[in-house]
């Protein structure tokens, strides 16, 4: 069988996106189409709660996500074809990342042609053991985290035959067990940066955004509750300038900042022109009056939304994200890593400068001194990159940049090099715990290079 050239795939590409564009849900009207996906996706939420066809559903409702915003005109809804289009759309968001690779990483994807049957299979293996590796972690840890937590179960035996909007003395305790749960949530997430981080991410900080995310964790927690409760689900619908002010009002955020938070929470049509991938957001607006914030509560209270919110942000105000968040993260990922190493007794030593033997050469990010009683030394020279956790395919590309991941290669080089030399001999006796290993006169110091990421594990390397 064949495999096709380039243009060959830029060809099938183009079929490809034209037979997303024929879907009758490009042609259906844009606010009832939002609608319709939200709530089948919702729906199917409540039956099947972390089920495989949730995460179909949800991944075709970004494949049409641009139409839905716009709000235009068009054919009422069949919901029989809605669910039809939104599976195809899932497929279409997967070979949307497989021609990324193709593309971009020459080798990953074998792909063979016989006739109208293509066939394609992951070359590079390191693509679905990153996979494995995110959804294992994400299945483990999730299991791990709510083992004993039951304040959820509780939330749902006193909103059992309550309305959803109704007001009551009730709700104070429903709140707190909200707020424990999402702060339990909130604790696994993406979020080293500290909470109360100043940094500015272009016309808010760091504090605000972690603010107003867990306020908005609790109320689709709510959401989501009240539906398991009472067999209701679906959407929930949010005046733009009713939940601006209820955020503020809640946080004691300006609701100038608020409003500015949101314009990077919530995909919208300003999100369409500005080429940001629909991947990064949960909540939707309406493009057609009256304009409303679509919420899918399951939805958005599984994501990681400071991850999203991150790439927005790197997507908008890359100058902003560099300045700020970039820096902050990598140096609290590596303290989290230090702190890792310390706790299982290892002597620790963060960001080790060598400029002042070549000012070409990188830090050491970490070193990591293990003793070997009766050998001597084992020490793990740690170059550490913190990625933000990828997507989509095009993030996970970026690990092949010569700025991310693929830097620490070589540096590894570099400082393995320089460790080899007579000052870097020097160096090492430096940090050796000084009368060496004891009830020796002599002993050995063994070198280990490690590279520790934030989310890459090894894909493309």
């Amino acid at each position: 069988m064949p495999v096709p050239s380039v243009d060959e795939i830029r060809a099938f590409e183009a079929d490809l996106d034209a037979e997303l564009i024929r879907r009758p849900a490009f042609g259906c009207d844009a606010n009832g189409g939002l609608h319709a996906a939200a709530d089948l996706a919702e729906l199917v939420a409540m039956k099947e709660p972390g089920g495989p066809l949730v995460s179909e559903l949800n991944s075709g409702i970004e494949a049409f996500a641009a139409r839905f915003v716009r709000g235009d005109a068009g054919s009422a809804i069949d919901y029989g074809l809605m669910v039809e289009d939104l599976l195809f759309g899932a497929h279409y968001q997967r070979l949307r990342d497989i021609l990324y690779y193709s593309y971009n990483a020459p080798g990953a994807i074998d792909w063979t042609v016989d006739g109208s049957r293509i066939e394609l299979r992951f070359a590079d293996r390191s693509i679905p053991r990153q996979f494995f590796t995110v959804w294992n972690n994400h299945v483990y840890c999730s299991e791990r985290l709510f083992e004993d937590f039951t304040g959820e179960d509780k939330v749902r035996t006193i909103l059992k035959g309550k309305p959803e909007f109704e007001e009551g003395e009730y709700l104070t305790e429903v709140l707190d067990l909200l707020a424990a749960h999402a702060d339990l949530k909130l604790s696994e997430y993406f979020s080293i940066i500290d909470p109360t981080s100043e940094i500015d991410l272009g016309g808010y900080s760091y504090r605000d955004i972690y603010t107003l995310y867990r306020l908005l964790v609790i109320k689709a927690l709510f959401h989501r509750s009240q539906s398991l409760a009472n067999r209701g689900g679906g959407l929930v619908r949010i005046e733009p300038t009713v939940l601006r002010d209820n955020l503020s009002e809640d946080s004691g955020i300006d609701g100038g900042i608020v409003e500015r938070i949101l314009r990077d929470l919530v995909y919208d049509k300003d999100a369409v022109v500005g080429r940001v991938d629909a991947t990064y957001f949960s909540l939707m607006k309406e493009g057609a009056s009256p304009g409303d914030i679509i919420m899918r509560p399951f939805h958005f209270s599984q994501t990681e939304g400071l991850v999203q919110l991150l790439r927005v942000v790197a997507n908008r105000r890359p100058n902003s994200f560099l300045a700020g968040a970039s820096e902050a993260l990598g140096k609290a990922f590596v303290q989290r890593v230090k702190a890792s190493f310390e706790a299982q007794g290892f002597t620790c030593h963060a960001e080790f400068s060598l400029r002042k033997f070549d000012a070409g050469l990188p830090d050491i990010d970490l070193l990591v001194i293990a003793e070997e009683p009766t050998l001597g030394f084992t020490m793990f020279v740690c170059e550490v990159k913190c990625p933000l956790p990828a997507l989509w395919g095009k993030d996970q590309l970026r690990a092949r940049e010569k700025d991310s991941v693929s830097k620490a290669f070589r540096q590894v080089e570099a400082i393995g090099g320089f460790l080899r030399t007579d000052a870097g001999i020097e160096f090492i006796r430096s940090v050796v715990p000084s009368g060496g290993l004891q009830h020796f006169d002599g002993f050995v110091v063994v070198l280990k290079h490690l590279i520790v990421t934030s989310d890459n594990a090894g894909m493309f390397f």
